[in-house]
């Protein structure tokens, strides 16, 4: 470890024993809060401020590169969310110039005086220093361009009201610029609690009214995600939502084994004629491609309902299980979080078959788990796949399945009105390598929420609907046993 590095984890050791914050500047040894199943940090005192201005920071986190990114423009209001002593607003106030203004946010009186001694310093005139809050930054609304949070939103002790606030101050095509450790990569020398995952990321910041535009993945130990307003009406409770517009996939991610997020490999995913399609008329062979299509939004608690049939022939090269074999994948990890080569998310899988034809039987809405388990008649089952109790269904006909989702309480699989499977606390597996990174970065063992995606295993396949219904949380399962 050099000698820079060395310093830097000096200052670390004086900062923590600093102690945490409160809106008051108490401390309060033994709190840990949470948020959506992440541990909340304490807040870094003023008294280390200096190591915000560390001679090692360009280098550890290339902030020229950052400033660049942020396409920051003269006459925009920017708001630095958390300046401390103002390392980012004093280079932002630069970029937006006279006729634009920073609005300088923390909670700390110390670190705006220090701020506001350097900007004076700087001859800098376009800075508003603002004292917030825990619970209110004191943005005006529909005041903002930008709100750049760099290493401070793990922090906050009260997320969702601030999620909330953010979202209020931003102007209509105004974005918010987020900065966190990465936690996926162990090599950050940054502690546990101080780095997020870009699943945990998605997980607070969609539910709370924001869409991901863009994501920049060129800083050596940080994320930069960009997220607009998600102006889009929320459907009632128990409202029906269609999944799949019938038009196209503009709601939906692709993830292809070995190709990057968003590589539709040989358009196998299509919509023709309201229907989405999983397609290998431009096939030679499978190749193992192994593709999933996940909707943009994550659920909890809901009723997905979907109809799906059969068609056609499996393309060569396809494995002999794969023939008629589909699936809804529920509790997903984010398809950012998915590594290239990877060729099953982390997921509770609804598995779909089709019947060979003839008398052979073959049951649909069995149970599939990839890096997962599940618990069936108060044991943890640890076996790959479990076959249901539904009929066979034959042919290209189209078949009706529904699925009851109660976080990580109970999950249902439902034909023709009754219950085929049921199983409780649904886990990632401890023995699996690819849930062992994602509980490394900070997901939690136990599944309540995820992502929904469909596979494309080398069977063409054709859904025509997908919906799905929320439900409350605090209402009990109906029995349609």
């Amino acid at each position: 470890m050099n000698r820079s590095r060395v310093s830097m984890w000096i200052v670390f050791a004086v900062l923590w024993s600093l102690g945490p914050l409160t809106s008051l500047g108490v401390a309060q040894e033994d709190e840990k809060p949470s948020f959506k199943g992440r541990t909340i940090a304490q807040t870094m005192h003023w008294k280390g401020a200096e190591w915000l201005l560390r001679e090692t920071r360009e280098k550890e986190e290339r902030v020229s590169v950052l400033m660049e990114a942020l396409g920051v423009e003269a006459g925009q209001t920017v708001c630095d969310l958390g300046c401390g002593n103002g390392y980012h607003a004093l280079r932002l106030a630069r970029r937006v110039g006279s006729s634009g203004k920073i609005l300088a946010v923390d909670i700390q009186q110390p670190m705006l005086d220090m701020l506001e001694e350097r900007s004076a310093e700087a001859g800098l005139d376009n800075i508003e220093l603002i004292l917030g809050d825990t619970a209110d930054p004191k943005i005006p609304d529909g005041s903002c361009d930008l709100i750049l949070l760099v290493d401070v939103y793990h922090e906050f002790s009260d997320p969702e009201t601030m999620l909330a606030k953010m979202r209020r101050a931003l102007k209509p095509d105004g974005r918010i610029a987020l900065v966190e450790f990465r936690s996926e990569d162990p090599e950050v020398p940054i502690k546990k609690l101080h780095k997020m995952s870009k699943q945990q990321i998605l997980k607070e910041y969609l539910p709370a009214g924001f869409r991901l535009d863009e994501q920049f993945d060129e800083l050596p130990w940080q994320h930069l995600m960009f997220f607009g307003r998600d102006d889009a009406p929320s459907p009632p409770e128990g409202e029906w939502i269609q999944l799949f517009n019938g038009k196209d996939l503009k709601d939906w991610k692709i993830k292809f084994a070995g190709h990057d997020l968003g590589d539709n490999y040989k358009n196998t995913f299509r919509v023709e004629d309201g229907v989405l399609k999983v397609d290998y008329s431009k096939y030679d062979s499978f190749d193992a491609k192994f593709g999933h299509i996940f909707h943009k939004d994550s659920f909890s608690h809901y009723r997905l309902r979907a109809e799906y049939r059969f068609v056609g022939k499996q393309v060569p090269g396809g494995p002999g299980w794969a023939f008629r074999n589909n699936g809804l994948m529920l509790h997903c990890q984010s398809p950012e979080s998915i590594e290239k080569g990877q060729d099953f998310p982390a997921s509770i899988e609804v598995q779909l078959l089709g019947g060979p034809g003839g008398d052979s039987k073959r049951s649909t809405a069995n149970l599939c788990t990839p890096s997962t388990n599940v618990v069936m008649d108060g044991k943890l089952l640890t076996r790959q796949c479990l076959d249901s109790k539904s009929e066979t269904y034959h042919g290209d006909q189209w078949v009706t399945v529904e699925i009851e989702v109660r976080g990580n309480e109970v999950v249902k699989h439902i034909i023709d009105g009754k219950t085929v499977l049921e199983y409780t606390e649904p886990q990632l597996d401890e023995r699996d390598s690819y849930a062992k990174k994602l509980m490394a970065a900070g997901a939690k063992k136990m599944l309540s929420e995820g992502y929904i995606s469909l596979q494309a295993e080398s069977h063409p396949t054709e859904f025509r609907k997908i919906e799905l219904q929320k439900l409350d949380p605090t209402a009990p399962p109906v029995d349609d046993r």
